[in-house]
Formats: structure tokens, C-alpha cells, sequence
């Protein structure tokens, strides 16, 4: 007897205790992720436990489950916003899974829940740390699997299927009472081989793709245990173009078919149409229900067990190569996640939706220390802010500042820092500050009015000193008017150098600015387009914020720097310029550059919030500022 059939002759031992197993823990959980899509994320024998739960998910209707290894997870810079995220390991002690789980605490998912063997496992005992995260622990009779899991797995499956059974009215102990008898009849003591299968030959495993448990666990093993080469494909992708390796090589060619009631005609097609010199053998899961294809599981395993017989193979001690342990151990992604904190993955972000063929193809977590490194290293001699989206909110911009900013701000001035403001706003940004600032700051306060095209201490009041009409921005909005771009009704916004447009009030957002690009002035580079996260301002080109640090400069020592925070830092955003260089730090939106705009935070916290933590950790010394990254639980290279 080899040692998995001695694992496979003990799994209704394991399947019993599933009796007295969580499965009112998984319930809830499944109960509460219902109609949320989900991820569930494993490796080798755990894949296989993430394919089932998808399937009772499914087959419970709660809505679209994505099966992942954890390198998927780790990598992905998808918002996972209202997902449920599941892990699955055996021992939850492989460093693939630590990665996955950082991941997923370091995610917007609604829900991070861990099923495992192994409460003692490293990710067992970090998940049981975090109030994010539940660990459920499913009983289990032989923690050791051998190569493959075989108890472990089957752990984890009995404990899905009594909680399914639970969430639809019945008994979760009846329903492993039925399992454990059908696993008893399905393991044969020592197996025996399949009688058309041939050592030397290719396995293609062809399945309807509601059985893609079984497939999975068929297709991982046999690879896993070198019994056999595998190509696994649904039977219509087969279709295109899957099969010439059969038709090259019809007499070493094994299909395993697992079909379902609804696609066994569609087999049978691609039977009849095979070459008669192609053995197959088939696997029925009826209607695929969860029951079925929880009983399909041991019988993959003990497909796996028969092919191993006819090959001479163990598949509970199948050998490795010297080099397993070297590879199976390495940390490498669990290193990579925990180097991708909310910063870079914000800035991923940015960089693959922008898709700038300029950026740098190195490390953005090198990038990300030059840039730490470069702000925290700088003399702050001044401070010039954005307005709207980062001292106010965009949704509340017609609101006073946060009294903690202004204090804040107030208690930089006093210490000799400069305060200056470059906003995309004419005098209300003035007025609203004047109504909150000290007024014995009023005079040492610059303010950029009209995203830097004007310029005044904030003490003067500009509806008494307006700037220069500008011709090409009088021409503009005759040209927009002209052009009905807006939506009916709605009066075009303009001073003597900016057009400001809400988007609301546009009638094609999307394609506004490439409508602009027939008007000659912009055409010609007189006149340029930027967007904060609720309007276009256009503007004079030579106009910019960056006016607004070159004035507070003048007075400031030579080794003195301005430091930038804004919050559109995207390509086009009325922050690009601001930001495009350190020190400067976006409180939201960055650009697809490594070397242009970062945030300090990721995501959230954003806007005022975000300016608050970093006014906040600015520290006065020798009559300069410097930014304290490690209050913010940021070190520098």
C-alpha cells in the first residue's frame, strides 16, 4: 500500500469530524457576502478548494466568484471595493499565502476571511491579529497530506458543503452523515489502474465548466506528480485549436472527460469526431450540484491514484528535484506584497491607466524611495496649497476650511514658513480665506488666483484689482458659446484670463477637450485646458501654478524649498505642474509617471484629510520645515 493510499483509505475519518466543524461560521459568512462578487485565492491542492467554494457559491446564486492564486492577488491593481476576498491554505505557513494576505488586508474589500487546516500556521496566527480578517478552521484527522492534499482538502470541502446546507434548510450533519458514506464507497484500499490509460502518454482533461473543480484537481495533480503531461480546456475552447497536439499524437493521446447533464451531447460530439486511435474515459457529475461535485473530488483523487498505478508513482511521495524546496520556499512574493503599500499600488494604478510610454520601466518601489528620500531631505522654506479637493472638499467647496487646518496653517506661518495658495478660483478662495486666516497673516499669505494668473498678498481683495483682459480667453468663449458645447441653458463662467466650466454643465465630458482642440487659439498653443475633479478651466498656456512657488522663492534662502500639495495630479489635472516634482505631494490623484506626482497615502485618506496628516508631521527646525515621514509611518531610502 503507498502512502496515499493510506491518506485516501482515512477520509471519511476526516469528513466525520466536519460534524462538529465551523460550518455555522462559513454560513454566516456566506450568508453575508451574499450578492457581493468574490475572490478566492489558492495554490496546488488549495486551488481545488477555491474551485468548490466558487461552485457553492454559484450554485447558491450569490452572485460571480474569481478563482486566483495568490500571485494574481498580490499583483492585481484592481479596486476590490466591495468584494468578499477568501483564502485558502492547508497549513497556512507558505509564504505565498503571507503575500495574499497582506494583499487582502491592505485591500477596500468588505470582507477578508481565511478557511485553513492549521490554526497555528504563521497566516493562521497574523490573520487572528487583525480585526479585518476571519480564521476558520476546518477539523481535519491527518494534518499530514503528504504531497498532495488529500485530508486537508477534503477538511475544507466538507465544511463548505454542510454550511451550504444550512443557508438552504437543512441539516449540515445529515449532509456530511451522506458524504462520509459516499467517500467510504467511493476509496478503493489500493486502487487499481485504469485499464486504457499508458504510462508515457498525454492527459487532456475536457470538462463542462461547471465541473472545473474536479478538472482542476485532475489537471494540478497529475503535473504536480509528474504521472503525467496535462492540458486541461473546457470542451468548446478545446474546439479552437486545442486538440492538434491530438492530432500529432493520437496513440499517446488520454482524454479524461468530465461532463454534466447539460453538455454531455457536446462531448460526445467531439468523441465521435476524435480519432478512434484516442482512448478516453468519462466522468459524469449529473447536474453538478454541490453534493455531486463534492463526491467528485474523491474521485479525482482516486483518478489520480489509478493513473499513479499505472505509472509506478506514489502521488503521496512522487520524488522532487533538489531544487523544490528552494523554489516552494521562496519569499519573493510575500517580500513583493509587503512592498506594495497604498502608495505604489495607487501609483500602478495611475501608470497602467495613463499608459505613458515616457515612464521609466524600473521598480516603483524604487521609484517611490527616490521620491521619500527627495521630500524628506528638503529645507521646507514655504507651503503653497490647491484649494478646492485639498484645503476644502470637492463636494463641500463652497464650505469654510477645517478649523484643524487653519490652525495648523497658523502655526507654520508664525514660525516663518511661507503660505501661499495657487487655486483655479477667482476671488471666493480670497474671501473664504480671509474669513478663517488670522487676519495679521492676511498680508504675508500669497494667493495664485486663476490657477496662477494672478497673483496678490491675500489681504487685497481682487474684485478691486482685477487682472489684465486676456483677447485669446475673450475669443475662446465666444468660440464655446458658438459652438453649443454646453448643455442648454447653462451661462458660460469667465473672467478676464480663465473660463471655468463645471462638467456637469457640459454636454460631452469625455470628448470636451478634444472639441476644444479645433478652436485656434488652442490649436495654435495660446490657450490651454486643465480639469480639477469638477470643472475645465482653460487659460492663457504661459499661465500655471508654479507661478505661484517662483514668487514665494524671491524672498526665501537659496537652499529654501516650496513644498506643493494639490489634488489633481493626473495628466491634464490643474495639479500636474504644481506637482510634477518633489517636494510636492498629491492628497489624490497622481500622475502616470514614476517620477511625477505620488501620494503619501494611497487611496484614502484623501483631501482635507490627508493634508491634515502631512501639515501635521511638518517639523520646524533652525527656521525651516521638515516633513517627518516616520510620524506618518513612512521611512525614507
Amino acid at each position: 500500500m503507498t502512502i496515499f493510499d493510506e491518506k485516501l483509505a482515512t477520509l471519511s475519518m476526516t469528513v466525520r469530524l466536519g460534524a462538529d466543524g465551523p460550518f455555522d461560521e462559513v454560513n454566516a459568512a456566506l450568508l453575508a457576502g451574499a450578492g457581493r462578487p468574490a475572490i478566492a485565492v489558492g495554490s496546488g491542492g488549495s486551488a481545488i478548494a477555491a474551485e468548490f467554494f466558487a461552485r457553492c457559491r454559484s450554485t447558491l446564486g450569490y452572485g460571480t466568484t474569481i478563482v486566483q492564486t495568490p500571485m494574481d492577488l498580490v499583483v492585481s491593481q484592481d479596486d476590490l471595493s466591495g468584494f468578499d476576498i477568501w483564502l485558502f491554505s492547508a497549513g497556512a505557513n507558505n509564504p505565498d499565502i503571507a503575500g495574499a494576505f497582506t494583499a487582502a488586508l491592505g485591500s477596500a474589500a468588505a470582507a477578508v476571511r481565511l478557511l485553513t487546516v492549521n490554526p497555528q500556521g504563521e497566516t493562521s496566527l497574523a490573520a487572528g491579529g487583525s480585526d479585518r480578517v476571519q480564521v476558520i478552521v476546518a477539523p481535519v484527522a491527518d494534518r499530514k497530506d503528504g504531497f498532495l492534499a488529500t485530508h486537508s482538502l477534503v477538511a475544507m470541502v466538507t465544511c463548505l458543503l454542510a454550511a451550504c446546507e444550512v443557508i438552504t434548510r437543512r441539516s449540515g450533519r445529515d449532509v456530511v452523515d451522506r458524504y462520509a458514506a459516499e467517500v467510504a464507497a467511493t476509496v478503493a484500499p489500493e486502487g487499481s489502474p485504469l485499464s486504457n490509460f499508458r504510462s508515457g502518454d498525454t492527459v487532456v482533461v475536457l470538462h463542462d465548466p461547471q465541473c472545473r473543480t474536479l478538472a482542476t484537481l485532475i489537471e494540478t495533480s497529475l503535473w504536480e506528480t509528474g504521472i503525467a503531461p496535462v492540458q486541461r480546456a473546457d470542451f468548446r475552447n478545446f474546439a479552437h485549436g486545442r486538440h492538434v497536439w491530438a492530432a500529432r499524437h493520437p496513440e499517446s493521446t488520454f482524454v479524461i472527460a468530465v461532463t454534466a447533464a447539460m453538455s454531455r451531447d457536446i462531448w460526445q460530439a467531439i468523441r465521435l469526431a476524435l480519432p478512434s486511435s484516442i482512448r478516453s474515459t468519462d466522468i459524469d457529475l449529473g447536474h453538478a450540484t454541490r453534493f455531486r461535485t463534492a463526491i467528485s473530488v474523491v474521485e479525482g483523487l482516486t483518478t489520480v491514484q489509478s493513473l499513479g498505478k499505472a505509472t509506478g508513482t506514489d502521488p503521496g511521495k512522487p520524488g522532487r528535484g533538489k531544487f523544490a524546496e528552494a523554489i516552494y520556499g521562496d519569499p519573493g512574493l510575500a517580500r513583493l506584497a509587503d512592498s506594495l503599500d497604498p502608495a505604489i499600488r495607487h501609483k500602478l494604478e495611475a501608470v497602467h491607466l495613463y499608459d505613458d510610454p515616457s515612464c521609466p520601466t524600473t521598480s516603483a518601489g524604487l521609484a517611490r524611495d527616490q521620491w521619500l528620500s527627495a521630500i524628506s531631505g528638503a529645507r521646507i522654506g514655504g507651503v503653497v496649497l490647491d484649494y478646492d479637493g485639498t484645503v476644502v472638499t470637492t463636494v463641500a467647496r463652497l464650505d469654510p476650511p477645517d478649523d484643524q487646518i487653519i490652525a495648523e496653517l497658523t502655526r507654520l506661518a508664525d514660525s516663518g514658513i511661507a503660505i501661499g495658495f495657487a487655486t483655479g478660483r477667482g476671488g471666493s478662495a480670497g474671501e473664504a480665506l480671509r474669513k478663517t486666516l488670522p487676519e495679521r497673516l492676511h498680508p504675508l499669505v500669497t494667493v495664485g488666483y486663476y490657477n496662477g494668473g494672478h497673483i496678490r498678498p491675500l489681504s487685497v481683495d481682487i474684485e478691486n484689482d482685477q487682472p489684465d483682459p486676456n483677447p485669446d480667453i475673450a475669443s475662446t468663449a465666444m468660440w464655446i458659446e458658438d459652438q453649443c458645447l454646453l448643455r442648454p441653458g447653462v451661462r458660460l463662467k469667465r473672467s478676464r484670463v480663465q473660463i471655468t466650466i463645471n462638467h456637469s454643465d457640459v454636454l460631452a465630458p469625455a470628448t470636451f477637450n478634444a472639441s476644444l482642440t479645433t478652436l485656434p487659439a488652442v490649436a495654435d498653443g495660446r490657450v490651454r485646458a486643465v480639469s480639477s475633479h469638477h470643472s475645465f478651466d482653460l487659460l492663457p498656456t504661459a499661465t500655471s501654478k508654479t507661478a505661484v512657488i517662483a514668487h514665494m522663492r524671491v524672498t526665501m534662502s537659496d537652499d529654501a524649498r516650496v513644498l506643493s500639495i494639490g489634488d489633481s495630479g493626473e495628466p491634464g489635472g490643474n495639479d500636474t505642474e504644481l506637482l510634477a516634482s518633489p517636494p510636492s505631494v498629491s492628497v489624490d490623484s497622481v500622475c502616470g509617471h514614476l517620477q511625477g506626482s505620488w501620494s503619501l497615502f494611497g487611496r484614502t485618506p484623501s483631501g482635507p484629510a490627508a493634508l491634515l496628516r502631512i501639515l501635521r508631521a511638518l517639523r520646524l527646525e533652525n527656521g525651516h520645515g521638515r516633513l517627518d515621514l516616520n510620524s506618518l509611518g513612512k521611512r525614507p531610502a
